[in-house]
């Protein structure tokens, strides 16, 4: 029969010390493994709050320009010159023959249309509308303060706090849904004196997070057919 204490005479030091390196080993590898998950996990969750900002933006963005020159008095244009009235595209900038949509100014577009509410075929100063980027920060027009990109009273729609924007560009599109080159409507019809003016118009927006600079810029691109057409009495292109 076997001594009993031979038998119960469980590990040697030096047994003790290699599983204890190798668990070391095995534990150190599960930190770096679980450092470099949460590392994954944030610039996921990082990128993917940056891209739902921008796409709330955009969102917002076409949805109104799209209704750019409505009235709601359209349906009593009868004519050629009750066409040409309509408020709604007479010019957004005074002096400029631009059909109530100007996008002069880098980084701007202004434009109007009848809201509801005070829908009445005439152009309010509450109808003057448009966005605008400056400082980061990306802003609306309110109260009539889409008179001009430098006036006052423009309403800011991102928190610069949270979200910089780096980058916005309004640029018309041609009959090929290419970037014009002329940056004018393109004529869907024409006729002696008059044009019909189609407003395709390609919004691009860039932006970072102000918390994480190292969450690359992300951009986004957006094509918009303003719903109501510019009948331009004063030539036979736009």
């Amino acid at each position: 029969m076997l001594d009993r204490r031979y038998r119960e005479r469980g590990l040697s030091l030096i047994e003790l010390m290699v599983s204890l390196t190798i668990g070391m080993f095995l534990l150190v590898g599960l930190l770096a493994y679980l450092s470099r998950s949460l590392a994954m996990t944030s610039s996921t969750y990082q990128n993917s709050r940056i891209s739902q900002e921008l796409n709330a933006v955009m969102e917002l963005m076409t949805r109104d320009i799209r209704r750019a020159g409505f009235s709601s008095t359209a349906q009593d244009a009868t004519t050629a010159a009750l066409a040409a009235a309509n408020a709604f595209t007479q010019s957004a900038v005074a002096g400029a023959n631009d059909g109530g949509i100007n996008i002069a100014t880098a980084g701007c577009i202004l434009y109007s249309y009848d809201m509801p509410g005070t829908a009445n075929g005439v152009r309010d100063s509450s109808e003057l509308l448009g966005f605008k980027v400056a400082s980061g920060v990306l802003y609306t027009a309110s109260g009539g303060s889409g008179s001009g990109c430098s006036a006052s009273g423009w309403q800011p729609i991102t928190d610069p706090n949270v979200t910089e924007i780096t980058a916005l560009t309004f640029q018309y599109l041609d009959a090929s849904d290419n970037v014009s080159t002329t940056q004018k409507p393109f004529a869907g019809a024409s006729g002696s004196g008059w044009s019909l003016c189609t407003r395709n118009i390609r919004i691009t927006l860039s932006g970072r997070l102000v918390s994480n600079p190292a969450i690359a810029i992300r951009s986004f691109s957006q094509d918009v057919r303003v719903r109501n057409d510019w009948y331009n009495a004063a030539g036979s292109s736009c």
